[in-house]
């Protein structure tokens, strides 16, 4: 490994465990797809075409695909300068995603991240530091972990882009975004966050979902207000709004 920095040869060792760590875990304990329950991949080749990759035409700001039927709520460029999302929340994506989430399979954030990756990188963006959207801590208590870190280290580990959890926090416990209304997402999580260690640097948020933008909003803000040169945002999943002729900021 002549040549690679420390940091790198470090960032390959660990990426090197990990597949070894899920190599045995997957020898003795086969994954089901997580659409039809077959063994052998968490999304199997019958069922992965069902996947709704988001390509273009998509809005360069807020990554909404452009065209589907759903509501546009596109975002304050000035705080986040884009979102970018690999698929539509949907069929396979949306069940994977789920079983991350809620019934602790941990070993779908790699994996996830690995066949979105070409996705990302598609579109070229640079960063300096990787953040997951934090948790509030009464909900990662509950959890046991934070889906997003899980899907930042996953990334942070394919890139080389450090990973720092600690950089953003919540300020407060906040109400589930599943079910509120544009306006109530926003004031949901307004001012939810605080930010630090982040001047001049140029910061990536990761999570899992975007809806709106309103909870990457938000922790863009707190992050700018740390004094980060910009923030962009990648998600896994972009949900498409019931369609109602209108463009909103939300």
């Amino acid at each position: 490994m002549l040549g690679i920095s420390s940091k790198r040869r470090f960032a390959l060792g660990k990426k090197s465990f990990r597949f070894l760590y899920w190599y045995f875990i997957d020898l003795f304990f086969p994954p089901r797809c997580v659409q039809c329950h077959s063994v052998g991949r968490p999304i199997c080749p019958q069922c992965f075409p069902l996947i709704q990759w988001i390509g273009a035409p998509f809005c360069p700001i807020c990554g909404q695909p452009l065209g589907t039927a759903g509501v546009h709520t596109c975002i304050d460029a000035r705080l986040l300068r884009r979102i970018q999302s690999a698929a539509v929340f949907s069929g396979p994506m949306r069940r994977a995603i789920h079983a991350l989430k809620y019934y602790s399979d941990r070993s779908l954030a790699h994996y996830l991240v690995d066949i979105s990756f070409s996705h990302f990188s598609s579109h070229p963006w640079e960063a300096d530091l990787i953040l997951p959207v934090p948790l509030g801590s009464q909900r990662e208590a509950q959890r046991g972990y934070n889906q997003s870190f899980l899907l930042a280290e996953a990334l942070s580990l394919k890139t080389c882009i450090p990973l720092d959890a600690k950089c953003i926090s919540r300020r407060r416990e906040t109400r589930s975004q599943v079910g509120l209304s544009l306006e109530e997402r926003k004031q949901n999580v307004e001012n939810a966050f605080s930010a630090s260690s982040v001047k001049s640097k140029k910061v990536l948020l990761v999570d899992d979902v975007c809806t709106t933008g309103a909870t990457l909003q938000s922790c863009a803000s707190s992050l700018v207000s740390a004094g980060a040169e910009s923030v962009a945002a990648l998600t896994l999943a972009r949900a498409i709004l019931p369609a109602i002729p209108s463009h909103s900021h939300a």
